[in-house]
């Protein structure tokens, strides 16, 4: 064996053992010299990218996988790493192709068939998720890992029985756990013990962890000192928790510029000859669009709009990213693409959004579909000229809490949540998005109806009964029976989720004064919306910060 293989081999033995050990960079730095030495070296790419994913460096790790895979196309590790990469990035539907192939490969793989769990959950397939999970432990009983994502996607679902069950079995055998302690940090919340929470969190803040975890103990400790009144320690922890998202989700920003250039071309499509189209849909084939900027109280209006007997909800489901893409492939997408749609082109697009109805939901007889995806905000022209008769719900908050609250969650992975990682970062597209609005409300004949959520969790009846006036479906009582309806559903699948299953609160209602001196500088960007949507300095009285 030459020098040069010895030194190379003893490299790798010692990347090896740093990784285990969690110095994650120091793996990489390692691994990087190795693959930089013998470029034909495909265990060393593979590991590199396996450390580069657990440092939230998806587009790398994406990369090293692929290097290695070139070298060795039937590496199973490899094709492990690239499908994590890859769901890191939130391309859900690419990695669940190469987590499907690498278990076949390795059947007997409880890491591949957890990280598939996870995969599921994301796609909001959770029976199929809990069957997984099942599946790992009986692999690996004892894993703390695998114990932990399934307690997670209990908790998720609201079975913090079974949840506590399976994390006492995990702590009693590895008590300073992150994910574990994450995990049981989250259960404790729900339970309002704040305190027990944030020290649990404290105590393993500095264990190695992925990048991704450490951002989400960054996070909830933030949202854990903000109920306990310690509003110097907030903010901190909130930045570096987005920080860390920043860098594993869009560390050069080309997802924020890509979701901000979609802003602009839908502006685009807004021409002089935009007119009405003829109207022949069918009301029941007419869906509501509930739409406004994330963290605007649109799953509190889900829930409660589901409720209704005449009313089914889809909770943030792409039909409408599907139907703008076949609208892309039907016309290019030019300016003039909008107002030029023939009748039969709009049958098609119509066509195109039912079938993933169709595919997503079954359908209750006789109900109106409610499509709730706050950020089709930005698809409105498209969505008026597709439907014309639909009706809009727009859900409003006061723009500086909306900020604050985005700043506090670690939102899913894709180009329209990229951007959301600083209140400048936050403001800025809050001013793109919802100047859009004032623009399509404007010039458009739309059909819609503003929710504050201020006005909501103050006065529900009142606000619910014009609401369901507005929609056509008369009121009924069950509306006001949304927190159990809520607690009924297998799965909320947005940040809200422990939220919308207690009673109304008020806590978080003009939060953001607490942190007032931090708004400065972005108060000039959202003053128009603030003036806009009908809030004043006068409404702006917090709650009393007393610890909860």
């Amino acid at each position: 064996m030459s020098k040069q293989n010895i030194l190379t081999r003893g490299k790798k033995a010692q990347a090896n053992q740093l990784a285990l050990d969690g110095r994650f960079e120091e793996a990489c730095t390692l691994y990087q010299a190795v693959s930089k030495t013998d470029p034909s070296d495909e265990e060393a790419w593979a590991k590199l990218g396996a450390t580069q994913y657990r440092l939230g460096r998806y587009l790398e790790a994406e990369a090293s996988a692929r290097r290695a895979l070139k070298l060795a196309p039937n590496l199973a590790f490899a094709q492990h790493t690239l499908a994590l990469a890859m769901q890191g990035q939130g391309k859900l539907d690419d990695a669940a192709t190469l987590l499907e192939h690498t278990l076949a490969q390795r059947p007997n793989s409880a890491e591949t068939i957890t990280n598939l769990a996870r995969l599921r959950e994301q796609q909001g397939r959770v029976q199929e998720s809990f069957e997984l999970y099942h599946r790992a432990l009986d692999l690996q009983p004892d894993s703390a890992y695998v114990l932990a994502k399934r307690a997670e996607l209990l908790e998720k679902a609201g079975n913090v029985g079974e949840a506590e069950e399976i994390l006492a079995r995990g702590l009693a055998r590895e008590p300073n756990h992150p994910i574990l302690n994450l995990v049981a940090a989250r259960l404790d919340r729900r339970a309002g013990r704040h305190a027990q929470a944030a020290a649990r969190l404290e105590s393993v803040l500095n264990q190695p962890v992925a990048q991704e975890t450490r951002a989400e103990i960054h996070l909830l400790l933030g949202q854990l000192h903000d109920r306990l009144g310690n509003t110097d320690k907030v903010l901190p922890h909130l930045i570096e928790g987005k920080r860390r998202v920043a860098l594993a989700t869009d560390p050069n920003g080309q997802s924020r510029s890509r979701f901000l250039a979609r802003i602009e071309t839908a502006r685009a499509w807004m021409s002089d000859n935009l007119a009405t189209p003829p109207s022949a849909v069918a009301q029941d084939k007419t869906p509501i669009f509930l739409v406004g900027f994330p963290r605007s109280g649109t799953t509190l209006l889900e829930q409660l709009l589901d409720s209704h007997p005449r009313l089914q909800t889809l909770e943030e489901k792409p039909m409408a990213e599907m139907l703008e893409q076949a609208f892309m492939n039907l016309t290019g997408g030019g300016p003039d693409a909008l107002a030029n749609l023939s009748e039969p082109q709009l049958a098609h697009l119509r066509q195109v959004y039912w079938e993933e109805v169709e595919r997503l939901l079954d359908r209750q007889p006789g109900a109106l579909l409610v499509d709730k995806l706050p950020l089709n905000i930005v698809r409105v022209p498209l969505l008026w000229r597709v439907f014309p008769e639909a009706r809009f719900i727009l859900a409003l908050r006061h723009p500086c809490d909306v900020t604050l609250s985005c700043l506090m969650q670690n939102f899913g992975h894709n180009d329209a949540m990229a951007g959301l990682v600083s209140l400048n970062g936050i403001a800025q597209i809050y001013s793109k998005v919802m100047g859009s609005w004032l623009d399509y409300a404007a010039h458009l004949p739309l059909r819609w109806h503003q929710v504050r959520y201020e006005d909501l969790i103050t006065n529900l009846e009142d606000e619910a009964r014009s609401l369901l006036d507005f929609l056509g479906v008369g009121w009924d009582d069950a509306v006001l029976g949304h927190t159990r309806h809520a607690q009924e559903r297998a799965l909320i699948n947005t940040p809200s989720y422990h939220q919308v299953t207690q009673p109304i609160y008020q806590h978080a209602r003009y939060r953001w004064k607490r942190y007032q001196t931090a708004f400065t500088p972005i108060l000039p960007t959202l003053q128009p919306f603030i003036q806009q949507f009908g809030y004043s300095e006068a409404d702006a009285i917090p709650e009393a910060s007393t610890p909860h």
